[in-house]
């Protein structure tokens, strides 16, 4: 499964928190790099590269200038969850919900804009959360992917 990242803070002691478009959080140690990357510490010297890390296109990834970017898996493989689980907006739960719908298809966007007729850059879109997809195109993506769209109002917690 691929993993995306919505949100990076950088914390105290080289330390990332990582918000997943499913809602968990992980924390990430960079230090964990060094070995293997020593490139990497020079976050440890330049202390205002390391708070200027984003999230890349799509989230993917992060990074921090040309040179220096980790991939969204290796922080889900790596990374520690804080126990904290973010709450998502409808826009992420919908886009996880498809990415995850799509991804036990076996299908590409590609392939599933090819299926139902919406372009890849659309479906694109909506799995990053950045657009909101009207009740037919939603019915459209779950009749290609011969899943059933379900739309309800659910009585929130207190």
């Amino acid at each position: 499964m691929t993993h995306r990242i919505i949100s990076v803070t950088p914390l105290d002691n080289m330390i990332l928190s990582v918000v997943f478009q499913n809602g968990i959080e992980k924390v990430y140690d960079v230090r964990s790099l060094y070995d293997v990357f020593p490139q990497f510490q020079v976050l440890e010297k330049v202390k205002h590269l390391f708070e200027e890390v984003q999230v890349d296109v799509g989230g993917y990834g992060i990074s921090w200038n040309d040179e220096l970017d980790l991939d969204a898996n290796t922080i889900w493989e790596e990374g520690t969850e804080s126990g904290v689980r973010q709450e998502m907006n409808v826009l992420n739960l919908l886009a996880d919900s498809l990415i995850r719908c799509r991804e036990r298809a076996g299908i590409t966007q590609k392939q599933l804009s090819e299926i139902v007729g919406i372009y890849q850059a659309d479906i694109s879109k909506i799995e990053r959360g950045l657009t909101n997809p009207s009740v037919s195109t939603l019915k459209r993506l779950a009749d290609g992917l011969g899943v059933e769209l379900r739309i309800e109002f659910i009585q929130k917690k207190c």
